[in-house]
């Protein structure tokens, strides 16, 4: 039942960001920082949302969000990794 009660409310912290976007997502924290740093140097606001269970690092997912109208621009970053 606690974990219920947890996850209402990380989706309310969510939700809170309507107009965010998630361009990203994977277990490997150094990619996230990789690609944060990518978009900040491309003047695009980052949001990075850690779901990885902290007791086995084996569930769960890191997130990065850049607000809906920065998506193309990010999602073209982020796809051209070779530049």
């Amino acid at each position: 039942m606690k974990l219920l009660q947890k996850w209402k409310k990380l989706q309310k912290k969510v939700k809170k960001k309507p107009n965010w976007v998630t361009v990203f997502q994977t277990t490997d924290e150094y990619m996230v920082h990789i690609y944060k740093l990518k978009l900040e140097d491309n003047n695009i606001p980052v949001s990075i949302f850690n779901q990885i269970d902290s007791s086995y690092n084996a569930f769960g997912y890191i997130y990065l969000s850049v607000p809906l109208k920065d998506e193309k621009n990010a999602l073209e970053l982020i796809n051209n990794e070779n530049e």
